[in-house]
């Protein structure tokens, strides 16, 4: 009985853990695309051909990783932290792709690691369930402007995906040389 009563215990407490957000990793920013501007701001993150995206969870619409900036915080570790907070992954910020009317920043963003073909689907982790309701790859241009959160920014959204394509990289690169 004794040990049926710790099992459960240990299990409770491992359970527990799961809700509670770890701390937010340090804010990765790339070198060559630092600026020093503040405010609200989120990244598109680019996967195999399609982009990272989250499901409202009250409206169930389409969005990117991105949120309110703290006080006196870089737009570029705003777009770092929400990302993390919302999805778990620990993004490098890089170049800005745009400036929204309300003048949310919307960064460009890379993974830490590879995604492999076959994967299309996240998990939610257990401290964010109360804002998202999916992470998934979307083909941005397979989409209606009605399925965003924010339809009116759905042209500005295909452009600012094209701007993610590594060819634009390597045409920047080759300018900046």
């Amino acid at each position: 009985m004794r040990r049926k009563i710790l099992l459960f215990i240990f299990c409770g407490v491992l359970s527990a853990c799961d809700t509670v957000k770890p701390a937010n990793p340090v804010c990765r920013i790339s070198d060559q695309h630092l600026d020093d501007a503040t405010g609200n701001a989120g990244c598109f993150i680019r996967v195999n051909e399609k982009l990272l995206t989250l499901g409202n969870i009250q409206t169930g619409r389409l969005d990117v990783p991105g949120g309110t900036a703290d006080e006196g915080e870089l737009a570029q570790c705003t777009a770092h932290r929400e990302t993390f907070e919302e999805t778990g992954f620990n993004v490098e910020v890089g170049k800005l792709l745009g400036i929204a009317e309300n003048g949310f920043r919307i960064y460009q963003c890379q993974l830490a690691d590879e995604v492999g073909e076959d994967i299309d689907r996240f998990p939610v982790p257990d401290w964010t369930k109360h804002e998202v309701a999916f992470i998934k790859l979307t083909d941005p241009f397979d989409t209606l402007a009605s399925e965003w959160r924010y339809p009116k920014r759905h042209i500005e959204t295909l452009d600012m995906f094209n701007k993610t394509r590594p060819e634009n990289d390597e045409a920047e690169n080759v300018k900046d040389n």
